[in-house]
């Protein structure tokens, strides 16, 4: 009889110890976010109660507390089921979870659609392995901020620095840009005829021409920051404007001179697919 209970026990035992191994390895050890980079954070993605944050590797759930603590909904998503276990007791005691949510799940296989803000706090790789799926889940205008770590050729929109213990945090701060891929009317404000400008998209990467006398100029560069746009033209001229819906109003910049421009969309094109940043 005691030989089984022993037998019993220590089948017990292991499956309690099996059900806190996480599913695969976590890519990234967990370290703690600083409170003042946790409330940085939170500032430069201007969570507001109207918010659904989402947090990948959420660790013990601090920023998603600190979020909910701020009126927003928030989840954090952690493959470790001990981290999540210690988030959920960390929400529970500081009375925010009606509004925090916790899911041992992979970041990678996880739906982010719902999501109206994403903080991150990981590496560098696993933020470019990660970028086409934010790319290609986040709504445009949802604001992405990462703790420490960039994302490559995607420069931030802002970078703040935060002085927390022994060392300057730094955090960074993108935006999922507008689709704008497809033919364009331009109309320059000098009230010359209107000119057709044709632009692809590559996440944030604009390429394309504008037809101006029967002769296409290429851009020589360009980019999308959420509803902001820029390019400019091999020969002179570098547009700016913001983008509403199927129309933008900008002003056009020349050696000697700058402008007012507006654009409308004549037809979209098909939304060009994410490279694939896996390392």
């Amino acid at each position: 009889m005691i030989a089984m209970f022993r037998a019993s026990l220590v089948l017990l035992l292991t499956a309690l110890a099996a059900a806190q191994e996480p599913k695969r390895q976590p890519d990234v050890i967990f370290v703690p976010t600083a409170p003042e980079a946790v409330a940085k954070m939170l500032e430069m993605a201007e969570v507001d109660k109207n918010d659904l944050v989402y947090d990948l590797g959420c660790g013990d759930g601090r920023i998603v507390i600190a979020a909910a603590k701020k009126g927003a909904r928030g989840v954090g998503i952690d493959i470790d089921p001990v981290r999540i276990q210690e988030s959920k007791q960390n929400a529970e005691r500081e009375g925010v979870t009606d509004r925090a949510k916790f899911i041992e799940a992979d970041l990678f296989q996880t739906d982010l659609r719902p999501a109206t803000v994403v903080t991150l706090y990981l590496l560098p790789e696993l933020n470019l392995r990660l970028r086409p799926k934010l790319m290609r889940e986040l709504k445009p205008g949802t604001p992405i901020v990462s703790h420490d770590f960039d994302m490559g050729d995607w420069q931030p929109e802002r970078t703040e620095y935060v002085d927390a213990g022994d060392r300057r945090h730094a955090i960074y701060r993108w935006t999922i840009p507008y689709q704008v891929a497809g033919v364009w009317q331009v109309k320059p404000g000098d009230g010359s005829a209107p000119l057709q400008l044709q632009l692809t998209q590559d996440e944030f990467k604009l390429r394309g021409a504008l037809r101006r006398n029967e002769r296409d100029i290429a851009i020589s560069y360009g980019k999308m920051e959420g509803d902001k746009i820029s390019f400019a033209l091999e020969n002179d001229g570098h547009f700016a404007g913001r983008v509403k819906g199927n129309i933008i109003e900008g002003v056009l910049t020349g050696s000697d001179h700058a402008q007012p421009w507006t654009a409308t969309r004549l037809r979209t094109a098909a939304r060009s697919k994410s490279p694939d940043h896996t390392p």
